[in-house]
């Protein structure tokens, strides 16, 4: 049996499609004609939604939450951000005996976010931060028609997701972890870290936004407190805009021909010798290894000591739990770019010499052996550098070749042979698209907190992670609910 159509918004829908099927071809509109559909199935959706909303709802005059018993029942009007628009309904609110703070049964039983936004409509606002401005998510989703908010609350709802993130990020970073398998016919991980410069406001540029003496805290600060300690742009002692050092790290998986077969990504703001990352970075791979302790794992990175030693002691926690091959090696790519340095030094700029000389040392620096030969044929040129900055020059890749090789990070014959990746270039790649392309535009500008909200949904995404993490977020703003007995 067919139901009566009862609401406004099914009437309006049927007269709709009526005067439709009516008018003349002539003076079919298309793009009008889709923008009246839209706006009428975002009736349509709101009605439902708010059907399902009140059913969530309860009459009761106690209701128990995770155990504890609620009482004196209030009924308030409250605003509901959908995919298809707001939606107003009345909702039962429940206090504690003593009064203080108020529970809403529907929001806990459905999961709504921060007070007012349903859990898809959550998801694409951060999804949208992502990817693009604000600014630009508003207005996209304006021109797409549904799931249409300002460029306000694009910006603040996802930084209090984060903020709610930050305070169980390594809970709900472990069981991320466990949703994301390790992928089929993978035999080696490479681990990798890099520095990425991040705009933000240094202590003395001004803030953007209302200007005021005494500014009230940010919402998500006002509910979750200061999830982030202060970066070294609070107190950098520049002026104007500051550009500080922020972190990605890789973890990329291959098969026993090489060919990577997915890749997980983190970043995290600048902060001190990238202490957050480091430990991410360490929890991820002794996952991996608690799994797969068989897994080959290669340590790499560029020459900053600050990255190196943040890796070598993740590769002394993960020793014990370690059975596969370990390795560390410094990029490749960057060594070239010593090499190529080097050789110009010795034989003038882009001269076809030098050219030769510096595809000879990179194909030498990758046998058996090979650096060390690399090594005496630039300290036996030395001498007939007579150019004092060339000299200087020369010496730095010397020194640059010399201490890499010495720790052991220039095992590249070996590393060839075992179909294992010598360059970090994955790497090098995230931190152009997490982190440069979202976040290097023309004026753009982060603070701490505001940086890594789009650092970690971005990363998420990137790595197929966006899913799982929803998830563990989303079972964070529901509780079980049932009437009092």
């Amino acid at each position: 049996m067919n139901e009566a159509v009862e609401t406004d918004s099914e009437r309006a829908w049927q007269a709709f499609r009526a005067e439709i099927r009516s008018r003349p071809v002539e003076k079919l509109d298309l793009r009008k004609i889709e923008r009246e559909v839209q706006e009428r199935l975002n009736a349509l959706g709101a009605g439902l939604m708010a059907e399902t909303l009140k059913r969530a709802d309860t009459t009761a005059p106690e209701v128990t939450i995770d155990g504890e018993q609620w009482g004196n029942r209030r009924v308030f009007l409250w605003s509901y951000v959908t995919m298809f628009g707001v939606v107003e309904i009345k909702r039962s609110t429940y206090q504690k005996a003593g009064r203080g703070k108020v529970a809403v049964p529907l929001d806990l039983r459905l999961g709504i976010v921060e007070g007012a936004y349903t859990p898809q409509m959550a998801r694409v606002m951060t999804r949208a931060a992502a990817v693009m401005t604000d600014e630009d998510a508003a207005d996209f989703l304006a021109e797409v028609g549904t799931a249409v908010v300002s460029k306000s609350t694009i910006s603040r709802v996802p930084r209090a997701m984060a903020a709610r993130y930050e305070q169980r990020r390594e809970v709900i970073e472990a069981a991320i972890r466990e949703q994301d398998p390790i992928p089929d016919g993978a035999v080696t991980v490479q681990v990798a870290l890099d520095g990425v410069m991040v705009p933000q406001d240094g202590e003395h540029a001004k803030q953007r936004g209302r200007k005021t003496d005494a500014p009230e805290p940010p919402r998500h600060e006002q509910r979750y407190g200061r999830v982030l300690a202060l970066g070294p742009a609070a107190n950098d002692g520049t002026l104007g805009r500051a550009w500080h050092e922020g972190s990605v790290g890789t973890l990329a998986f291959l098969d026993a021909e090489g060919r990577r077969l997915h890749t997980t990504y983190l970043a995290r703001m600048p902060e001190p010798f990238k202490a957050t990352l480091g430990r991410a970075l360490e929890m991820e791979l002794m996952a991996i290894l608690h799994e797969h302790p068989t897994m080959n794992v290669v340590f790499a990175s560029d020459g900053a000591a600050a990255q190196w030693a943040t890796l070598d002691e993740i590769a002394v926690h993960a020793a014990p739990v370690c059975t596969g091959q370990s390795m560390h090696l410094v990029d490749a790519f960057h060594v070239a770019e010593y090499l190529q340095t080097a050789a110009e030094a010795i034989e003038g700029t882009s001269t076809s010499e030098a050219r030769i000389l510096a595809a000879t040392w990179r194909e030498t620096v990758k046998e058996s052996n090979g650096p060390d030969r690399v090594l005496r044929s630039m300290r036996a040129r030395l001498p007939s550098v007579t150019s004092e900055t060339r000299r200087k020059e020369l010496e730095s890749a010397i020194g640059y070749i010399a201490n890499q090789n010495d720790a052991g990070r220039m095992q590249y014959a070996e590393a060839i042979e075992r179909n294992f990746p010598i360059g970090t270039g994955v790497t090098e790649a995230a931190a152009k698209t997490l982190v440069g392309t979202r976040m290097k535009r023309a004026g753009a500008r982060f603070s701490q907190h505001g940086g890594q909200a789009v650092m970690t949904f971005r990363a998420a995404l990137l790595g197929g992670r966006f899913d799982a993490l929803h998830r563990e977020l989303d079972a964070t703003y529901r509780k079980a609910v049932r009437w009092a007995a």
